[in-house]
């Protein structure tokens, strides 16, 4: 089933509907909805849809021939051929023609990417509509987007897929509690495939086990997938991400923990970066700063290198149940750093920049932080999360009101708190003197909801 996407999909149907030539790349992590998204565009439509495989150009050729000769086991043309054939078929008339996978006919041979762009460059006055589709961002970042690429600035327009939000997961387990679906949303993220697999009339437990724990389930060896797409041997990046996952964020620790180099994770932090697996942070009131820390982005990989790697990788079948305690041992800790970035998806609705802060308090001589902070117009807006199982007390705001103080910003102040389970009343008295917003799980949980700053 078709899930979510709308604005992607409505911006594609209005270019697709207005007249002359575009070119869409169409990029994003494995598994994040990219050829769904595809398939639910073109369904209707005048279309070629091309999914390049691991292999030859000429097995590449042969399968994009029959596609465009409509016959099967069709001889291979060489790529220019194909194309204006393809192009031919069509009589001028708006089509598209859409390459997903395009990294495999990449990696077939890199000369298709010059061809692409002298095909285009003929046929920039036609109703062509191409779509390049791809999950190696190496690959469409070197070929199809960045500044080297023979096509830069051939394309009309661009698509980055971001993984769901959390507040998009009910649409995928209506039955589950809000508190269980943060469970979800912590082990998997907003991926659609990865969400697809949870069984919505199952229980928590059942499906946890089935689609994680147990070693044979595709989730359990999903990571190793994912990285050999971009890099052919992981071992170097699964010691880095596992360091992070353990609480070292800064290089100096990460490389003591992963006996490395600091040069060398250095290196292999910029290329998770690039792939937005890894997320590099400064204070956001100093943005030039040394501080700098470093926490896995991708929900599944965290979840996955903190619970499931190295230690239950191969968990027997009679122990599954016992895995399973051991995970939920941990899981309130973790999903307060879930909570975190579920209440910073939030803030993000009506804020354009949404970090953290952290610094010293000169005074008390203590390190100080507040766990959301955002530039929303004129204003800087403070935020703390609470997710724990009772309700947060007045002391929670007036430490957030007085570390707001520690901030380097001229901008004025607005404050919200977050709490998984509510506020006491000495908390919602607090809120009224420091006009400080207070909003719960449920909030952040309904879809089309308003963000953090707004009225």
């Amino acid at each position: 089933m078709f899930h979510g996407r709308e604005e992607e999909l409505e911006e594609l149907n209005r270019r697709y509907y207005s007249k002359g030539f575009q070119f869409i790349p169409i990029y994003g992590r494995r598994r994040v909805g990219k050829t769904a998204l595809i398939d639910e565009f073109i369904k209707d439509k005048e279309a070629i849809k091309f999914t390049a495989v691991k292999g030859s150009l000429n097995t590449n050729m042969r399968l994009l021939s029959s596609l465009v000769l409509g016959v099967r086991n069709a001889p291979a043309m060489n790529f220019e051929d194909a194309l204006e054939a393809m192009h031919s078929r069509f009589g001028g008339k708006r089509y598209v023609f859409a390459i997903d996978e395009y990294p495999y006919l990449v990696k077939s041979d890199e000369s298709v990417t010059g061809i692409l762009n002298n095909f285009i460059e003929s046929h920039l006055d036609s109703e062509a509509f191409i779509i390049l589709s791809g999950s190696s961002m190496n690959i469409m970042d070197s070929q199809v987007l960045g500044k080297r690429s023979p096509l830069y600035g051939r394309r009309t327009g661009q698509i980055k897929l971001m993984p769901f939000t959390f507040d998009r997961v009910g649409e995928f387990l209506p039955s589950y509690t809000d508190e269980e679906r943060m469970v979800v949303y912590g082990l998997v993220g907003g991926i659609p495939w990865y969400l697809g697999f949870f069984d919505n009339g199952k229980s928590l437990k059942e499906n946890i086990i089935g689609n994680l724990i147990n070693p044979y389930a595709v989730l359990n060896k999903e990571s190793t997938l994912l990285f050999a797409e971009e890099f052919g041997t992981p071992v170097a990046y699964f010691d880095v991400l596992s360091s992070i996952a353990k609480g070292r964020n800064r290089v100096s620790e990460i490389a003591a923990d992963a006996g490395m180099e600091t040069s060398r994770v250095s290196l292999l932090l910029k290329e998770l970066i690039l792939l937005e697996i890894v997320s590099k942070i400064v204070p956001i009131d100093d943005p030039g700063s040394r501080r700098t820390v470093y926490k896995i982005k991708d929900h599944y990989l965290r979840s996955f290198f903190r619970f499931i790697y190295p230690g239950n990788v191969e968990v027997r079948r009679n122990r599954y149940a016992a895995a399973y305690e051991e995970m939920m041992e941990g899981m309130q800790e973790y999903l307060g750093y879930v909570f975190e970035d579920v209440c910073s998806e939030y803030v993000g609705k009506s804020c354009r920049e949404v970090g953290t802060w952290w610094g010293t308090d000169p005074q008390k001589r203590t390190k100080e932080e507040i766990d959301i902070a955002a530039l929303c117009g004129k204003h800087i807006l403070l935020c703390e999360c609470k997710y724990r199982s009772e309700p947060v007390g007045r002391d929670v705001l007036e430490t957030l009101v007085r570390r707001a103080d520690l901030v380097k910003s001229g901008r004025p102040r607005k404050y919200c708190v977050f709490s998984k389970s509510g506020f006491t009343k000495g908390a919602i008295e607090a809120s009224k003197s420091h006009n400080i917003r207070l909003l719960s799980l449920e909030d952040v949980a309904r879809p089309g909801v308003h963000g953090a700053d707004a009225p």
